[in-house]
Order: C-alpha cells, then structure tokens, then sequence
C-alpha cells in the first residue's frame, strides 16, 4: 500500500510538472500570437494611411487606379502571409499545450493503452 501511494504521489508531481511546462510554454506561445496580431494591424493601418495620401496627391484616375491596385494587391499579400504565420503559431501552441503530457502519458504507460 505505501509503495502504491508512493508511485501515485510521483504521478502526480510529475503530472502537475508536465502541467506547468504546458502552461508556460503556451503561454509564451499565445504571447506571440498577441504581439504578431498587434504589429500586422499597426503595419497595415500604416499602409492604409500611406496609400490614402498617395491617393489624395494622385494627378489621374488612372494613376488613383494604379495605387489602388498596388495596395490592394500589396494588403491580400500581407494577408496571406499573416495567415501562414498565425497557422504556425497555432500549431505551436497546441503542440506546447500537448507535449508535456506526452510525455506523462507515455511514463505512465497509457500510451501504449490508447494506441
């Protein structure tokens, strides 16, 4: 009986050890995201301001045309890029969250009992 409560109380500190390793990493990762999010909507809000002066000096509809384009060209690219890089950091942060109690897990033995 003592070794048993003594294997359960190892379990659970190694539980409560892969929880905060889970924790903190995810947190650093979700972090990231917070920050990647501010600094797209400050670059493009930026972007928008600067086309919108181009626009205000443009001698042409033809030359208002051209900016248009280009920004709205230059916007769906940054767009597409920030979605990749978000996808990434997603992928990162289930992975922080997951990866502690992999570990546990296959300690344990419920790896193989899932599997």
């Amino acid at each position: 009986m003592s070794h048993t409560l003594e294997t359960s109380g190892i379990a659970l500190k190694t539980g409560m050890d892969a929880l905060m390793k889970s924790v903190g990493a995810a947190s650093k990762t979700a972090q990231t995201i917070g920050i990647e999010m501010v600094d797209f909507t400050k670059r493009s809000f930026e972007d928008s301001v600067a086309t919108a002066e181009k626009l205000s000096k443009a001698g042409s509809p033809g030359k208002a045309f051209e900016i248009q384009t280009a920004y709205l060209k230059g916007s769906y690219e940054r767009s597409l890029a920030q979605a990749a890089t978000l996808r990434d950091l997603y992928l990162a942060l289930a992975k922080d969250l997951a990866q502690p109690f992999q570990s546990f897990a296959s300690q344990q033995g419920f790896a193989s009992k899932v599997a």
